[in-house]
């Protein structure tokens, strides 16, 4: 026998094997059942949430920076340090200021002794001219160099103001009562005007907030005021509670996703909280309670092709309904109205259903070797 043959009946020994065990799966059903399995219709609470993640931040940040440039001669507070509005943070040598200070009070000096001569020369030459004894030249001399002189005194002041400034912006104190997050400058080191910021201060992080990008889907179920419980990976067995502070309509898109920014705040007392720390964020929605429910599987729930169905006048392919056991083994749909959900049970506003009644759920597929099957998909339908 060559190699193509026996290629050949090897290919066709695994069709016969492959047949034998589809075949009667496929042409014969006497060999299996369908059993339904049901849930009962109750009353309970249902609170319908929105999950999403975040993260926890202070309500207002500050980066500070310096206005001067010099050397860091002193530093005032560290990290996690807590400030007062107008404690100092960072002195800058001050000594090349001082003397640009001293240089800019001289100059005033000067100016003002010029002026008192240009303004004297002038009225002089004022009286002379009158008297018909100097030109008119002379007189607009004297009285250029008497406004020259008012200008560089105007200008020796605004000077000494700029550096008496500077000279206070040496040291750099807090803007807010607040806490030291970060400090980003060693005692030495050159400050820069505009360069990097020296400290970041937040507020005070006994109240904090949680930034959360909720889906476009859901925004619109979102409201100020509403509830909202998180927990953080450093406390996995600890529940905390915030309350929906804002919704942001500035849209952020990430790879064609459209979310939006719901901030939540929340009290963080005894600092348990950090900046940073990432948040699993449940918002309530909704919520009612004494309520007529079912399993929402129970919604979802199509039948097998193998299922005798009692017919009636719903509309399966385009009204809400579940499947209630009818007689003989028969199924028969029945019309409703959901309303909220949890994800596990959905609320029943309309239908003839009551509490106590059975629903399908699942079809499982029960063969006489005594093995079943669940009949899947189950695929949503509203």
């Amino acid at each position: 026998m060559n190699l193509k043959n026996s290629k050949l009946y090897i290919g066709l020994l695994v069709i016969i094997v492959v047949a034998i065990f589809l075949v009667p799966r496929f042409f014969s059903d006497g060999g299996s059942s369908v059993v339904y399995m049901t849930a009962k219709v109750d009353r309970s609470t249902i609170t319908s949430q929105i999950t999403s993640s975040g993260t926890i931040n202070p309500l207002r940040t500050i980066e500070i920076g310096s206005q001067v440039a010099g050397y860091a001669k002193n530093i005032f507070v560290d990290y996690n340090a807590e400030v007062k509005k107008g404690d100092p943070l960072l002195e800058i040598d001050p000594s090349r200021l001082q003397t640009e200070l001293k240089r800019a009070q001289a100059d005033n000096k000067k100016a003002a002794a010029d002026l008192n001569l240009t303004s004297s020369v002038y009225n002089t030459n004022k009286d002379l001219y009158e008297k018909r004894l100097i030109s008119k030249e002379e007189l607009d001399d004297s009285k250029s160099k008497y406004l020259a002189a008012s200008a560089a005194l105007e200008q020796s002041k605004a000077t000494i103001e700029i550096t008496e400034a500077n000279l206070n912006n040496t040291t750099i104190r807090s803007p807010i009562d607040g806490i030291v997050l970060s400090r980003n400058i060693n005692t030495g080191e050159n400050v820069t005007p505009n360069g990097k910021p020296l400290f970041l201060i937040s507020q005070e992080l006994s109240k904090m907030k949680i930034d959360t990008n909720v889906s476009e889907a859901d925004i619109g179920k979102i409201g100020r005021d509403q509830k909202a419980f998180f927990t953080v990976d450093a406390f996995p067995n600890e529940t905390f509670e915030g309350t929906v502070s804002q919704i942001r309509n500035e849209p952020i898109t990430n790879n064609s996703v459209v979310t939006y920014n719901v901030v939540v705040s929340i009290n963080n007392d005894g600092n348990k909280l950090k900046p940073g720390m990432t948040a699993d964020v449940k918002v309530i929605v909704a919520e009612k309670a004494d309520i007529k429910r079912v399993p929402t599987s129970a919604l979802r729930f199509i039948p097998p092709s193998s299922a005798i169905i009692d017919t009636n006048n719903v509309d399966i392919n385009t009204s809400p309904h579940v499947w209630i056991p009818s007689k003989n083994g028969q199924i028969k749909a029945v019309q409703v109205m959901p309303g909220i959900g949890d994800g596990r049970h959905t609320e029943i506003t309309q239908g003839e259903i009551n509490e106590g009644d059975e629903v399908i759920v699942e079809a499982l597929i029960k063969e006489d070797s005594g093995n079943s099957a669940s009949y899947l998909p189950q695929p949503k339908r509203f």
